[in-house]
């Protein structure tokens, strides 16, 4: 399995539990409640898979190694992600800050809602832009030692960050969520390091 194509898997993981995201949210503008248990488990689920995980694998080896091999940094597709993660967590970090009232303050059931649809849509055309731009551009520089090289380091974060069964906990509870909240979740969506989306448990 290349690099991307393990990048690309983790996609469909975070693409479900924005689908349970944005459920939750509908549900609480409907209702001016947020599903608060809900709701907190798929923003640990963002902060912990989709950024610790998944932006640290891009951010700390994908990219250098992209720029390695002449990739501007500073400007282009690159650039554009960096910026874009760096407003994701802007994003989850209201998200956070309104649920810790959010079952007694209105105000704060208004801004996670906010928050969360603002980061719904940020993550889906940001997936879109890196499997359909970032991904393949990666494929079109990258040599065979530079994904030998990240395919190893992309053992290490996991491992290093989660722990040695840390994404597939992750990927369980994303699929806990999707139940919970009967969020279909499709054949389309597997991939996922160590563990598929909505399916067993599989080694790589």
């Amino acid at each position: 399995m290349q690099p991307t194509e393990i990048l690309s898997g983790e996609h469909r993981v975070i693409e479900q539990v924005l689908d349970c995201l944005e459920k939750i949210a509908l549900e609480a503008r409907a209702s001016g409640r947020v599903a608060t248990h809900a709701a907190n488990t798929a923003v640990q689920f963002l902060v912990e898979f989709a950024d610790r995980l998944h932006h640290g694998k891009e951010e700390l080896h994908l990219f250098p190694l992209m720029a390695s091999r002449g990739v501007p940094r500073n400007v282009g597709p690159i650039a554009v992600m960096l910026n874009e993660h760096e407003i994701g967590r802007s994003e989850i970090a209201k998200m956070r800050a309104s649920l810790r009232d959010a079952e007694t303050n209105r105000e704060s059931v208004s801004s996670f809602i906010a928050a969360a649809f603002d980061y719904v849509e940020l993550l889906r055309d940001h997936i879109a832009k890196e499997d359909g731009v970032l991904f393949p551009m990666a494929e079109s520089v990258l040599r065979d030692e530079d994904r030998r090289q990240a395919l190893a380091a992309f053992e290490r974060v996991e491992r290093d960050e989660l722990g040695p069964d840390g994404a597939s906990r992750l990927v369980a509870m994303a699929n806990e969520l999707a139940k919970e909240l009967g969020v279909p979740c499709g054949t389309a969506r597997v991939g996922a390091t160590r563990a598929h989306a909505c399916g067993p448990r599989h080694a790589k």
